[in-house]
């Protein structure tokens, strides 16, 4: 089922970075700027991107995608981009960032920084949905210990997620 999953998420973006680049307006000798499509993630009705999802594998029951005009269709303009609806096999007590923050004990000062899963970015973070017993541990960490930066903070939260078996 994992590699199921992975396989198909993979597929997915690969299909509609192929399918749907888009092109920014931009001056007239300017570079061309790409912006990569980003699926809306619905999981149990509660969207998500796929980066800033913390949920294992083993919980989804099921996964649909929908594409072009019938995600728009069904979902408005979120749709644009295609959309994930991921049904898990059992009601989890799902955690957006506030949450997560709590059950963690983030000191406030902490909590102003930039957000990253694993180290990867995550933009928006009012999209973060956790399952909490897959976090390991939040922690700020420093940029100088990474391989990319996305902040000039000297310091961005990470959450750390438990490994996957």
């Amino acid at each position: 089922m994992k590699a199921y999953l992975l396989t198909a998420l993979v597929a997915l973006g690969i299909a509609t970075s192929a399918q749907a680049q888009q092109q920014e307006t931009q001056p007239q000798n300017a570079p061309a700027v790409y912006i990569k499509p980003q699926p809306l993630f619905l999981v149990n009705d509660q969207e998500t991107t796929m980066r800033a999802m913390i949920l294992s594998p083993d919980d989804i029951k099921s996964m649909d995608v929908v594409k072009a005009a019938a995600a728009i269709e069904r979902f408005g303009e979120k749709g644009k981009d295609g959309v994930v609806i991921l049904t898990l096999k059992q009601a989890l007590p799902l955690a957006r960032v506030a949450e997560v923050y709590k059950a963690f004990n983030v000191p406030e000062m902490y909590q102003k920084l930039s957000l990253a899963i694993n180290g990867a970015h995550v933009t928006d973070t009012a999209l973060l949905l956790a399952d909490l017993r897959q976090i390991e541990k939040v922690e700020a960490t420093d940029f100088e210990n990474t391989m990319s930066r996305w902040s000039y903070d000297k310091q961005f939260l990470n959450i750390v997620t438990k490994q996957q078996n």
